[in-house]
């Protein structure tokens, strides 16, 4: 075990470097150069993405081991076809605005760029295990960016890692965070939900939301919407009548530890609500 997190460490910084100043590094000619080698694209991809992380994977042998035990469950290609479907991706069709500080504006991705496509998770041996993915063809989607910093996009990650608390919802449900509204909107299509609070502290997005946005969902959607403006440690403090809570209030783990601490224990207070909180399983790895 203690082997593993000394591998997990290195593993995660090399990730948090490379996806912060080089995720689209890798390009198409060398991936056919490689693959032509290997006659795998998937091993071609494998190869670079070590090669950009900074290990050797011919001369040294911690980074071959390291490459064995992690990149066949860490790298995965991603498809279009599974994400074009999605109600809110289909569907909802923004065009570029500006509100304030807030933006609409497309998140693009190139070929063979990478990018977190889901909550990373530990295995039974002690490997905590990134869920990274690339496209091999181009692919975009709609974003709301503030102060030119994405804050939510209909991406593969945000689609995957909201999946299940979107199932899990029922009743009355408050979702901390608006951003483009996408969790209100998928969780107002179910039945079992019958009404959506949404409370955010920033009016400039909510009137971003309201003009851009809230008047591309259909009536049987918008008509279970609520948007409260209010701090969200303030609305918990008189939280009523609330089945379920979806709390998205930070941008990633960073900030995320602090609102998941500070959260589920004023959860406490109320034993009849289901608190979720988005990147969850991510998040509980660093505490």
């Amino acid at each position: 075990m203690n082997n593993y997190k000394t591998k997990n460490q290195k593993l995660l910084n090399l990730l948090s470097i490379y996806l912060n100043n080089f995720d689209n590094i890798i390009k198409e000619e060398e991936v056919e150069e490689i693959k032509n080698i290997v006659l795998d694209e998937k091993e071609a991809v494998k190869i670079l993405f070590a090669s950009y992380l900074g290990l050797d994977i011919n001369d040294n042998a911690e980074d071959k081991e390291m490459y064995h035990e992690y990149f066949d469950d860490m790298l995965q290609q991603v498809y279009e076809e599974e994400y074009i479907n999605n109600p809110y991706y289909q569907n909802i069709k923004l065009k570029p605005a500006k509100f304030g500080n807030w933006e609409i504006r497309k998140e693009k991705y190139v070929p063979y760029q990478m990018f977190v496509v889901d909550d990373m998770y530990k295995d039974f041996k002690g490997r905590i295990i990134p869920r990274i993915g690339y496209f091999n063809t181009c692919f975009s989607c709609d974003a709301v960016y503030q102060n030119n910093r994405l804050w939510m996009s209909i991406s593969p990650n945000e689609i995957n890692t909201m999946k299940k608390d979107i199932e899990d919802a029922f009743g009355t449900v408050s979702t901390l965070g608006l951003g483009m509204g996408y969790y209100a909107y998928m969780v107002a299509l179910k039945e079992e939900v019958k009404k959506v609070k949404i409370v955010e502290k920033d009016k400039e997005v909510i009137e971003l939301f309201k003009k851009h946005i809230l008047p591309l969902f259909p009536k049987e959607v918008s008509s279970k919407i609520e948007i409260i403006n209010e701090d969200a440690y303030e609305y918990l403090n008189h939280l009523q009548g609330i089945d379920y809570v979806f709390v998205d209030i930070y941008h990633d783990v960073s900030d995320g530890i602090i609102a998941y601490n500070r959260i589920s224990q004023i959860e406490k207070k109320y034993p009849n609500t289901i608190f979720r909180y988005w990147i969850a399983k991510t998040i509980k790895l660093y505490l």
